[in-house]
């Protein structure tokens, strides 16, 4: 017998039950598929945002660096400015670099001065303003006492491990910026009246985290003290950063069509004050002119590197660096010079030093100077060149003006201006190359020097000194 019409099996109903059960599970997996995207989505888009407001800040950073000395009257490549540190009266300050942050090498801390480096207010994923450390040797004011290519950051960056450097001890971090993402537990980040366009407050623990080691808020207030500083993604930290080095900034500044000639222009300025100094020599000669004496070397090993007073003439000394005072080789000679600062003092110097200074007092620790027997320091009539020293087999020349270039691959060079930390700076080896160190201390005034086309193994930068006290580069 068979069921009427109209009539449903239970077969039929079961069947069409689970075909609505799958049906209403597509469309919340559907859901659930559509939203994880939604959220994958979003992520991506707040670490592009990150990502590029970073790579934004470090290549503005580099920039000012670059060009410190352009912009900044007797000055030298290679400074970073202050953090901001304080918004002021109702944000008048806000995004602009601190005139000074505390005392020489030291570093700081604060939010990246987004006015003072041309910039809009560079925000990370999350919508918060960039936060930025500078090392104390980098930072422009209070400024460290050498600024060139050996100076070193003070910054170590570790990997999210909290384990893995990423910046060797002989290229560390001049410079951090931070994204500090969203607030983490503990963080407050209220709003006041200095900070009406980043919102939030200068409070950098507020921003920055820590994993009970590392603490990125803060660096040490101690001078020459190393700072360090943690990837997120682990142990409650969430910052996401970007670090410059010593090695960004110098490579950048080599790439300056003017750069080599700076040097050269240093260079050559500095041994045409020594040469002036051969000009000055007084009595007791009816005929001064005649004495063409120059002065004595200062050491090669310094108290402290940084400070121009111990680049000191030495009696006897016939190779190291180029002296800053000469009271010994000045009193022999008895010289009309203003004073014996000889390099401190424009009218000491020939014409062209004012613009040369800064760059002698920031790279005076890689000048070397050697100088003949003949025009050593005396009061009297200087003789016929037969015990001076020669450039690659030419010459005779009354001295030799070397400035070191950039650290090769077996030198091994100092950021330290003294302490034990500064000892490699007494080795001429780490400076220059060939017989331009091996021929230290030139005792008899009488060695020959090397000059050759700049190449892997030699990057001496050589200017003689004639017996006529002329200057030119050294054949």
């Amino acid at each position: 017998m068979h069921p009427p019409p109209h009539c449903i099996d239970g077969t039929t109903q079961r069947g069409a039950a689970l075909i609505v059960m799958l049906v209403i599970m597509v469309i919340g997996f559907s859901a659930l598929l559509v939203n994880s995207f939604s959220l994958a989505d979003l992520n991506n888009q707040r670490q592009t945002k990150t990502a590029a407001s970073l790579a934004q800040a470090k290549e503005a950073l580099i920039g000012y660096a670059v060009t410190y000395g352009d912009t900044h009257s007797g000055k030298v490549h290679g400074y970073l400015p202050c953090p901001n540190l304080s918004g002021g009266a109702l944000g008048a300050t806000e995004g602009n670099a601190a005139g000074s942050c505390t005392g020489k090498n030291i570093s700081q801390i604060g939010r990246l001065p987004w006015k003072e480096l041309n910039l809009p207010p560079l925000r990370d994923g999350t919508g918060e303003c960039l936060w930025y450390a500078v090392s104390g040797t980098y930072k422009n004011n209070t400024p460290t006492s050498l600024m060139n290519w050996d100076t070193n950051g003070q910054l170590q960056v570790y990997a999210s491990d909290g384990t893995t450097l990423l910046t060797p001890a002989d290229n560390q971090a001049v410079a951090v910026i931070f994204a500090p993402g969203a607030a983490q537990t503990g963080q407050t980040r209220t709003p006041d009246t200095s900070t009406p366009i980043c919102g939030g407050n200068y409070t950098a623990s507020n921003y920055l985290d820590s994993d009970g080691t590392i603490n990125n808020a803060t660096v040490s207030a101690v001078a020459n003290a190393t700072g360090k500083f943690r990837f997120g993604t682990a142990a409650g930290i969430n910052d996401q950063m970007l670090f410059i080095t010593r090695q960004d900034i110098w490579n950048a500044i080599q790439k300056r069509n003017d750069f080599l000639a700076t040097l050269n222009n240093m260079t050559q300025k500095t041994a045409e004050c020594l040469a002036f100094f051969g000009a000055t020599n007084g009595k007791p000669l009816a005929n001064p002119a005649s004495n063409k004496s120059l002065p004595w070397a200062a050491p090669l090993s310094l108290a402290d590197y940084g400070a121009n007073s111990n680049y000191d003439d030495q009696a006897g000394l016939y190779a190291g660096r180029v002296p800053y005072k000469v009271n010994n080789s000045y009193s022999t000679t008895a010289s009309t010079m203003l004073n014996s600062n000889l390099l401190v003092n424009a009218t000491n110097c020939p014409s062209g030093w004012a613009d040369a200074y800064p760059w002698w007092d920031n790279w005076k620790d890689h000048l070397f100077y050697a100088l003949s027997g003949e025009h050593r320091p005396v009061n009297i009539a200087t003789a016929p060149c037969g015990n001076c020293v020669t450039v690659s087999g030419s010459a005779p020349y009354a001295a030799v003006v070397m400035l070191a270039g950039s650290r090769l691959t077996a030198q091994v060079r100092a950021s330290d201006t003294s302490g034990a930390g500064s000892t490699p700076r007494g080795t001429l080896n780490n400076y220059l190359e060939g017989r331009n160190a091996g021929n230290y201390p030139n005792g008899s005034g009488n060695a020959d020097y090397q000059n050759q086309t700049i190449d892997g193994g030699f990057n001496d930068i050589l200017y003689c000194i004639r017996t006529d006290l002329s200057v030119a580069p050294c054949p």
